[in-house]
């Protein structure tokens, strides 16, 4: 330790910027040495301890081991190399707790930022977790220095944050192998840019302190909660930390740092970060299709669908489908900016495979009672428009419509309306030729008034589709290998009434799941949970996947 030097990855933050820009920031708070606090240390190699390297903090966790610093003070050579850490290291005492050794592949972060220019394309993920092992006496770090708890969508505002960091001055002839602390108190405030100059843009907790040079990189950023305190963030994230030494920034700690931590104290590598946005805007959403929209070839036997979503705003996108350790989502596409025309008229959507092309098309209706067909739509947006029916007052009162193989033919082309009056019909073999006959199903019926939402799906494993039938008083049915006649539909009762399925908005059956069947159920709820239901079957509607939490 006393002949520790500063490591690469802390020595890029002050390399970025000539000497004239590096100018004190508005505002920016004094910071001075400390000895530090016992639950905040520093990262030392095991093997050759002249490295000594950015700052951790001890979290709570049931293995007692944890802690948190910065993505961008690891690289993949460190996951696969001996480190320790050294709680409050300070010039007096350098190892006052004595050191924690930190197990090969122990480290965890999201794995978006482990990819050739992760730091830059992912610098809002800035934030990991290591896993520490016993010191040499068998004694947990956290039963030895306490921890500080994690403060999770705790919001910017915090007038009195406490940043610490182990600087290393620049100029390495001026670098201290043995090291106090920086301290500094000071506003923590929000901070949002664009992207710029390859680095992506975001939100950002900020603090201004002097002196926050390489080095104190995996500081914390310590907010007041209750008598104690609580971690909001870490020194790290919109070009590593920071650009200037009075200015410091924090990936904001949210639902993805908990994604992460979750999987730290799993002792598991954790799963991508999901493309979908937050729930505040699900609350948005007006209506989701599920489809083949980004086939690559013909074969999609072994694809998964995609979700098309209409935003309240007109705006139209396209998530494109993957597998779990991706977030079973790993792509957005904007089909269309926000738009009045569909913000304002576009009342209902399905998809299917109208044109019998290996990719989905998409039938859409309007307030006006008119029904188009998009065929064809993919991340590149729209190949044309087919009107499958002109203006018609008689379909302004289609309630709800999805799309299925209820015919006996092999394709999905098959569309299910439900009536105003109660009435469901089925227009088998639909194409751009125009609607089907249409086979009444069921006769005007004041019962299915409260058919709130259809779905469809393959979810028994026979020939024709399954129609499902969410009820207004949260009643979930499936009604097996629907043809046209719900009296010769095999009816499944898969929950009685339930008060919570009452706030399942829209309802959208599809093959989201590793097994080529489409019998995956994607639910937009009230408050803007997003949940995937996956491998249902006559009795259940499926295994619970939340993929956005409200």
């Amino acid at each position: 330790m006393a002949q520790a030097q500063p490591v690469q990855e802390q020595a890029g933050r002050e390399a970025r910027l000539p000497a004239a820009a590096r100018r004190k920031a508005a505002g920016f708070t004094k910071s001075h040495e400390f000895a530090g606090i016992k639950q905040v240390g520093t990262f030392f190699y095991a093997a050759d301890d002249k490295y000594r390297f950015c700052a951790g903090t001890v979290v709570p966790s049931p293995g007692k081991n944890l802690v948190a610093t910065a993505a961008h003070c690891f690289d993949g050579t460190d996951r696969v190399t001996k480190l320790v850490f050294v709680p409050k290291h300070n010039e007096r005492s350098p190892r006052p707790y004595g050191v924690f050794p930190i197990n090969v592949g122990r480290i965890y972060m999201d794995p978006a930022y482990l990819t050739p220019g992760g730091d830059h394309a992912a610098t809002d993920l800035d934030f990991a977790f290591l896993q520490t092992s016993a010191r040499s006496d068998g004694k947990r770090v956290q039963d030895v220095v306490g921890a500080i708890p994690l403060a999770l969508n705790a919001g910017f505002d915090h007038p009195q944050t406490l940043a610490i960091g182990y600087p290393w001055l620049p100029g390495m002839d001026k670098y201290k192998p043995v090291q106090n602390p920086l301290t500094c108190t000071t506003p923590m405030k929000k901070f949002t840019t664009r992207d710029s100059g390859g680095w992506r843009g975001g939100t950002f907790a900020e603090v201004n302190c002097d002196g926050y040079v390489s080095g104190t990189s995996g500081g914390p950023f310590l907010i007041k909660k209750g008598s104690g305190l609580a971690l909001a963030g870490v020194t790290g994230g919109w070009m590593t930390g920071g650009h200037s030494p009075d200015t410091s920034y924090s990936s904001y700690f949210d639902d993805d740092v908990k994604r992460v931590y979750n999987a730290a104290v799993e002792g598991k590598q954790p799963a991508a970060r999901s493309v979908l946005p937050g729930a505040s805007t699900w609350k948005h959403a007006k209506g989701i299709a599920s489809g083949y929209f980004t086939v690559d070839g013909d074969d999609v036997a072994n694809d998964r669908m995609d979700m098309f979503v209409v935003w309240t705003d007109g705006e139209l996108s396209l998530y494109r489908g993957a597998d779990p350790a991706k977030g079973r989502f790993d792509k957005e596409f904007r089909v269309l900016p926000d738009n009045p025309t569909w913000a304002k008229y576009a009342r209902e959507i399905t998809a299917g495979n109208f044109t019998g092309d290996a990719g989905s098309d998409l039938i859409v209706r309007w307030s006006d009672g008119e029904l188009t067909l998009y065929p064809s739509v993919d991340e590149k947006g729209f190949h044309g428009e087919i009107q499958l029916l002109a203006p018609d007052p008689l379909w302004t009162h289609a309630q709800q419509m999805t799309a299925g193989r209820f015919s006996g033919n092999s394709r999905q082309d098959d569309l299910v309306v439900r009536w105003s009056d109660g009435e469901l019909s089925l227009y088998p073999d639909t194409s751009e030729r125009g609607l089907g006959r249409e086979i009444k199903a069921i006769a005007e019926n004041p019962t299915w008034k409260h058919a709130t939402e259809i779905g469809s799906g393959d979810y028994t494993g026979n020939d024709n589709w399954d129609l499902i039938v969410r009820w207004s008083d949260g009643e979930l049915t499936n009604y097996q290998d629907f043809a046209g006649s719900i009296a010769s539909a095999k009816e499944h009762k898969l929950h009685g009434r339930d008060s919570t399925w009452t706030h399942a908005l829209i309802v959208s059956g599809g093959d989201y799941s590793e097994n080529p069947y489409p019998d995956d159920t994607v639910v937009r709820w009230s408050d803007g949970e997003l949940t995937l239901y996956t491998d249902g079957n006559a009795t259940t509607i499926g295994k619970e996947n939340r993929l956005v939490s409200p």
